[in-house]
């Protein structure tokens, strides 16, 4: 089955818990991250879910840029068992993000 990454909002609170839960598996290496925290990036558009089937595999909590041209990138977790599969880069090939002018591509 094909990963999906999807923005997640505030009042998908059954995914926030799954995408809580997930980061408490990994607080060793990101950090203690509070549920408030979690459910504050949903508010700001700052959070986004990769699911495999209905199944949480990962996320990433961001800030958006307010003066500058670089997301801030707070976690992005992937469970142990959904690494190294490949999926990653090949979604990042798939990307239908168009290249801005500060990109490689834009030089």
């Amino acid at each position: 089955m094909a990963i999906r990454v999807l923005p997640v909002s505030a009042e998908q609170s059954e995914l926030l818990d799954a995408i809580i839960a997930l980061g408490d598996r990994y607080t060793k290496y990101l950090g203690l991250l509070t549920p408030p925290a979690y459910r504050k990036h949903a508010e700001d558009d700052g959070l986004l879910v990769a699911l495999d089937g209905e199944e949480v595999v990962g996320y990433a909590l961001f800030g958006l840029p307010k003066r500058s041209l670089h997301v801030r990138l707070a976690h992005l977790c992937v469970a142990e068992e959904h690494r190294g599969k490949g999926r990653g880069a090949r979604r990042r090939r798939r990307s239908a993000v168009p290249a801005g002018p500060h990109s490689r591509k834009g030089r």
